[in-house]
C-alpha cells in the first residue's frame, strides 16, 4: 500500500516566515486547522517547492543537486517527508483519513468545543472571568428596557490579561467592549442571537450556519435546531461545510463575551460563518437566497444582531508590506469610510469603500460588514463608538483597524418606545 511518500505532493498551506533571534524559520500552518503549525529552517523552502507529485524524494534529491540549489542527504530528505505526512501536510491517504475522522466526530458532537481556549484566552472559567470582568465589568448595568438596540459591531481581537502591560493602542483596543456593550436589551426581550462572523478559512459557500451550543469555558449557549432544520430545507447547502465551524475563532470568541453579559442566560444563538464567497450580491444565486430566507425565517423574531469583524489587516505581520505613515494614514482614511458607509446603511457604498482601494488588500470582515448592511432592516441607526488601532499577537510589526458600532431600530412612526441615534461617524 502507498503512503504517499512515492511522489509526494504537499497540500495546499499557508507559509510565514518567522525570525526567532539568529535563525530564519519557514513555519506552516494549516488553513483548516486540522494539522499543528509546523517549522523548519527557512533553507527547506526549496524542498517544499519541489514537492509536487510528480517526482519520487530521490529525483527530488537529484533534482535539487544538479542545479546547485541545494546539498541535502537522501535519509533526510526521506525524513523531513515523513515528517510533513505524519503531520497531515501532504496530500495523500494518510491526510484524507486524518480529515474523514476529525470530520465525523466533528459532525456527530452535538457540541462545538472550544478550539481556541488556552491559546487566545483562558480556558480555566475562573481566570476567564477576571480577564472579561477587567474588560466589560459590571454587564448587569448594560441593559434597557427601551426597544431601541438592534445589534453591535465588534471585533474579535483576545484581550489582553489582567495586569499585563499594554501599549496605549492595546488598551484602546481593549475597551471597544466596554463603551460599545450598552443600552443592550435584557435576555427576556430577546428571541434569538444572530452572530455574523468573519470565517478566515476557505471554503466554497458563501455562508455555514450549525445547530451545535456552541461552549466556552463557562458553560454552553443554547442553540436553535428548529431555525437551522428550516434554513436547510431551503438552503440545501448552508450545512455542506459545517466542519468550517470547528475553527472559528470569531464566533468562539464572541461565544464567551455573550456567555458574560447574560451570565448564563444568554437566549437561543445562531452563528453564522461568513465567508469570502459572500461579498460579491449574485442576482439568483446563494447569497441572494441567504439574505431573502434569513429575512423570512426571522420575520417574527426579536432578535439581537452581533457582528463580529475587524478592518484592516497590513503589516509584515500578516506577510504584507511594511507599514508607513502614509500607508497607515490611507488605511484609516479607507476603515473611517468603510465604517461611514456602514453607518449610513449603503451597502453599495460599502462595498466599494472594502474593494476599491488601490495597495489595499479588503478588510478582513468584508464578507460580514457587508451580510450586516444587507439584512438589517432599511433606515436602521448607528453610531460609531469607537475606532482603534491593534496590534498582532507576536513580535512582528502589523496593524489592525478596530470598529466598535451600536445599531439601533429604525424609527417606526406607529411605535414610540423606538428612539434610535441617527447615524454617526467621527
Amino acid at each position: 500500500m502507498s503512503t504517499g511518500r512515492d511522489k509526494p505532493r504537499l497540500r495546499k498551506v499557508e507559509r510565514l516566515n518567522l525570525q526567532r533571534g539568529d535563525e530564519a524559520l519557514l513555519v506552516l500552518r494549516d488553513p483548516t486547522g486540522l494539522s499543528e503549525q509546523v517549522a523548519f529552517p527557512q533553507e527547506a523552502s526549496v524542498v517544499l517547492d519541489a514537492l509536487d507529485g510528480q517526482r519520487t524524494v530521490p529525483q527530488i534529491r537529484q533534482s535539487l543537486a544538479m542545479r546547485g540549489i541545494l546539498e541535502i542527504e537522501l535519509a533526510d530528505l526521506e525524513a523531513l517527508v515523513r515528517d510533513l505526512e505524519a503531520a497531515g501536510y501532504l496530500d495523500d491517504a494518510a491526510f484524507r483519513a486524518r480529515w474523514e475522522a476529525i470530520h465525523r466526530e466533528f459532525l456527530a458532537s452535538p457540541v462545538r468545543r472550544p478550539r481556541w481556549a488556552g491559546l487566545l484566552y483562558p480556558d480555566d472559567p475562573a481566570a476567564l472571568a477576571e480577564l472579561l470582568a477587567a474588560g466589560i465589568p459590571d454587564p448587569s448595568t448594560r441593559f434597557t428596557d427601551a426597544g431601541a438596540a438592534l445589534g453591535v459591531l465588534l471585533p474579535h481581537q483576545p484581550l489582553p490579561a489582567p495586569g499585563a502591560p499594554t501599549d496605549a493602542a492595546t488598551r484602546a483596543a481593549a475597551s471597544l467592549g466596554d463603551e460599545v456593550l450598552r443600552g443592550l436589551p435584557r435576555a427576556r426581550d430577546i428571541d434569538l442571537v444572530v452572530v455574523l462572523g468573519t470565517d478566515y478559512h476557505p471554503g466554497l459557500q458563501p455562508f455555514v450556519v450549525t445547530d451545535k451550543r456552541y461552549a466556552t469555558p463557562r458553560g454552553e449557549l443554547q442553540s436553535d435546531p428548529a431555525l437551522v432544520r428550516a434554513l436547510d430545507r431551503r438552503l440545501p447547502w448552508i450545512r455542506r461545510e459545517e466542519i468550517r465551524h470547528r475553527e472559528a475563532m470569531s464566533l468562539e470568541l464572541a461565544a464567551a463575551v455573550l456567555q458574560h453579559l447574560y451570565d448564563g442566560a444568554c437566549p437561543p444563538v445562531l452563528p453564522v460563518l461568513c465567508g469570502p464567497a459572500a461579498i460579491e450580491l449574485d442576482e439568483g444565486g446563494p447569497v441572494e437566497a441567504f439574505l431573502a430566507t434569513m429575512e423570512h425565517v426571522l420575520e417574527d423574531r426579536r432578535v439581537l444582531w452581533w457582528v463580529t469583524a475587524e478592518l484592516g489587516h497590513e503589516g509584515p505581520a500578516y506577510g504584507r508590506p511594511a507599514l508607513t505613515k502614509d500607508r497607515v494614514a490611507a488605511l484609516m482614511a479607507r476603515d473611517r469610510a468603510v465604517l461611514a458607509a456602514l453607518a449610513d446603511g449603503r451597502p453599495d457604498q460599502l462595498g466599494r469603500c472594502c474593494k476599491d482601494v488601490p495597495g489595499l488588500d479588503p478588510p478582513s470582515g468584508t464578507a460580514a460588514l457587508l451580510t450586516a448592511a444587507r439584512l438589517f432592516p432599511v433606515g436602521y441607526g448607528a453610531e460609531l463608538v469607537a475606532y482603534a488601532a491593534g496590534r498582532p499577537v507576536g513580535a512582528d510589526e502589523g496593524w489592525i483597524g478596530l470598529g466598535g458600532v451600536r445599531f439601533t431600530r429604525p424609527v417606526a412612526d406607529d411605535d414610540d418606545d423606538f428612539t434610535p441615534s441617527s447615524p454617526r461617524v467621527a
